[in-house]
């Protein structure tokens, strides 16, 4: 019975229903993408956050919070701000993202991969509890890690992780523009060079990214690396998904359908006009 079933189409519906949890009310949906210092040369330290930028999904209107634009607010020279004014900068910068969070309370938050203390939600309030500023909360519930429902939606073989992060492959693969966005190891030599507005351009770049993919995939026009057999799995119930959701394969089943049914009419009229 094996072929009858398949976990992996369940995965998928849970992956499609998470979507569309989203996509039934975009107007309360922010995309929202962040860059720090690299957690893996500070020694320890929680990262220092450098830019933040969020996109809401229904307009495209997006906030930016980044020492790039504070230290201009505040009249200081972002090239060379010492360790004490980028903490000043950097707690300013916090603060007003914490009352833009409040703000936009039973708002849905989609990410790419900020689920944990080195990286995410947590690392940030971690960043703001360090400078004695004002924390945010956010429901766990109302954090989608994008990732994961592509994960489901397509298998966690959607893309590869080399050269450049799933992010930025996927990105090429669908011919979304990477124009000053930056890999991992690029954004944190920036972080090392203190080239904060390159770091700020980057977070932009990656926020569209993820608005992009987010629409490619409502659309069903995601180019993916994993094959249709292995999204939907090798069973009846898979085979009939791929011929539902390919176009071209509709279309010859359909006609092949077709010809079979009006070849067995004469055989079916002739068996039951004899009988009766």
């Amino acid at each position: 019975m094996k072929f009858f079933n398949s976990s992996r189409l369940r995965e998928r519906k849970e992956g499609l229903e998470l979507l569309n949890e989203l996509l039934k009310e975009k107007v309360k949906c922010n995309v929202i993408h962040y860059s720090c210092e690299s957690f893996v040369t500070n020694h320890g330290r929680t990262p220092r956050v450098t830019s933040i930028c969020v996109m809401n999904l229904r307009t495209a209107q997006t906030k930016s919070f980044s020492i790039h634009l504070q230290a201009q607010i505040t009249g200081l020279d972002f090239n060379n701000l010492t360790d004490s004014e980028y903490d000043d900068l950097e707690k300013e910068m916090l603060n007003d993202f914490s009352s833009f969070v409040s703000q936009n309370g039973t708002h849905k938050w989609i990410h790419w991969n900020m689920r944990d203390s080195n990286y995410g939600f947590e690392a940030i309030n971690n960043r703001i509890k360090i400078l004695k500023g004002t924390t945010f909360q956010i429901p766990d519930d109302f954090k989608y890690d994008f990732p994961r429902i592509l994960g489901r939606i397509y298998t966690y073989g959607y893309e590869k992780n080399k050269p450049s992060g799933r992010l930025l492959n996927l990105a090429n693969r669908n011919n979304i523009s990477t124009v000053n966005a930056m890999t991992g190891k690029e954004e944190a030599d920036a972080f090392d060079n203190k080239e904060y507005l390159k770091l700020h351009m980057s977070t932009l770049r990656k926020v569209d990214i993820i608005e992009s993919i987010i629409h490619r995939v409502e659309n069903q026009e995601l180019k993916v690396n994993a094959k249709k057999k292995h999204i939907y799995g090798l069973t009846f119930n898979g085979i009939i998904a791929i011929i539902r959701e390919t176009p071209w394969l509709l279309l010859i089943m359909s006609i092949i359908g077709y010809l079979i049914g009006s070849a067995l009419e004469p055989i079916v009229q002739n068996l039951f006009g004899t009988n009766g």
